[in-house]
Order: structure tokens, then C-alpha cells, then sequence
């Protein structure tokens, strides 16, 4: 029904994130409420937020709570960012099956000015998708990896938060790593304290440096 292989990533989001970390990926498509019927059952893949014990908060407001603890062995911590593929036990229910699960990088804006914008480094990436759940902007990429840490970073303008539009600057930083192999990620930002107010929050654009298409800006309402 499900493929579940294994990508290794290493990350280091400056203060935030230090460590390495395996991922069992169920599925790499987009996580965007992503449904799937191979004839023989039915699952979504979507990144959630782990929440008590078997529940998980997805970002449209919808509290999922699984039924088979046993294959989720792996515990989150509340507040955790995962990754998770699930079967919904019953139409109209929000009890599920856990089919696989991995825990996902959380990092928040860092908030900076304009010259360590510029001079900040933004080695390319292979951009799959960008979206905003709830308060999260999630971004699904690969990246050039071969031995050194990578550092990743999202950036905006301190001075310019009052703006019609958040803009902000997706930084990576490959540590000088030599050519090798293309790595699989996702991620999340937490951006609740930029966003504004339930109902009232503003367009935000992220700029990214793309490896076939050069830098572009990525407009998310």
C-alpha cells in the first residue's frame, strides 16, 4: 500500500536546531492534504501537531487520535512537527490508523536586518513545495548532501514586519559540501507571532534559491 525508506539529512538551524537526524518517509509526494486509493486502501499524508498521548492536532483544525499506539511506537513530544501517513478508521470519524511516522525539523523566523540578508549565503535547493498551515510555513525540498552539516535558516527584515506583505529569505548554507547526493526534506517554521490575528493575517512571500529556475519568490495567502 505505503513505500517507507529511509533519507539521511543533517541540519543545523543556528541556535535552534544542532542535530542529525534519520527520517523514515512514508510516501514523498506533496503533504498538502494529500489522499491516495491504490484499490486497496485509502491514506493521507500530512505533516501534524503532536499533541496528548495519540492525538495529533493537523493544520486545518482537525484533531485526529489513533487507535493502533502500538505501531506508533515512536512518542512526540508535545508540539512536535510530524509527518504522518494515516488511515481514517471510519468515514466521518477522526479515529485512525498510524501506517508510519517520523518526526520533522521546527524552526522559527529569526527576525534580523538587511545586510545579514544580503550577505547571508543561499545555496540552491530543489524546491518541491511551499505552503502555510495554520501558522506554520512548511517547505518540502532536496538538497546537494554529501558530509557536512548544512545550515538553514528563515530570515526577514526586522524594520519591515509592519509591511502589506511579510517577506521573508530562505537561507541554506551548504558548508562548502562537496558534490553528492540529492537528500529529501521537509520542514516547518512556526510563524504565529508574525502573522497577525485569526481571519486577519497577510500575504507573506518567501525567497528561495532555486537550482533550475534561479532565485524566486514564493507568494503564500
Amino acid at each position: 500500500m505505503y513505500r517507507i525508506f529511509t533519507v539521511i539529512k543533517l541540519f543545523n538551524c543556528l541556535s535552534i536546531l544542532y542535530i542529525p537526524f534519520t527520517v523514515l518517509v512514508s510516501m514523498l509526494s506533496s503533504c498538502e492534504d494529500k489522499s491516495v486509493d491504490y484499490g486497496l486502501d485509502v491514506y493521507y499524508v500530512e505533516i501534524a501537531t503532536a499533541q496528548a498521548a495519540n492525538e495529533f492536532l493537523l493544520d486545518n483544525g482537525k484533531t485526529i487520535i489513533v487507535k493502533n499506539p502500538d505501531e506508533n511506537a515512536k512518542t512526540y513530544a508535545w508540539g512536535d512537527r510530524v509527518l504522518l501517513n494515516y488511515t481514517v478508521l471510519s468515514p466521518g470519524d477522526n479515529n485512525v490508523r498510524i501506517n508510519g511516522s517520523a518526526k520533522i525539523p521546527l524552526s522559527k523566523l529569526t527576525l534580523t536586518n538587511e545586510s545579514t540578508i544580503r550577505s547571508s549565503p543561499k545555496d540552491p535547493i530543489i524546491l518541491e513545495s511551499v505552503w502555510l498551515g495554520s501558522h506554520y510555513l512548511n517547505m518540502q525540498f532536496y538538497f546537494d548532501y554529501k558530509s557536512e552539516t548544512h545550515q538553514i535558516r528563515l530570515l526577514a527584515d526586522s524594520t519591515r514586519l509592519d509591511s502589506d506583505t511579510l517577506r521573508m529569505y530562505f537561507i541554506h548554507d551548504t558548508n562548502n559540501d562537496p558534490p553528492g547526493y540529492p537528500a529529501h526534506s521537509y520542514l516547518s517554521f512556526d510563524l504565529q507571532n508574525v502573522l497577525g490575528a485569526q481571519g486577519k493575517s497577510r500575504p507573506i512571500s518567501v525567497q528561495i534559491n532555486t537550482t533550475y529556475y534561479g532565485t524566486v519568490v514564493k507568494v503564500v495567502n
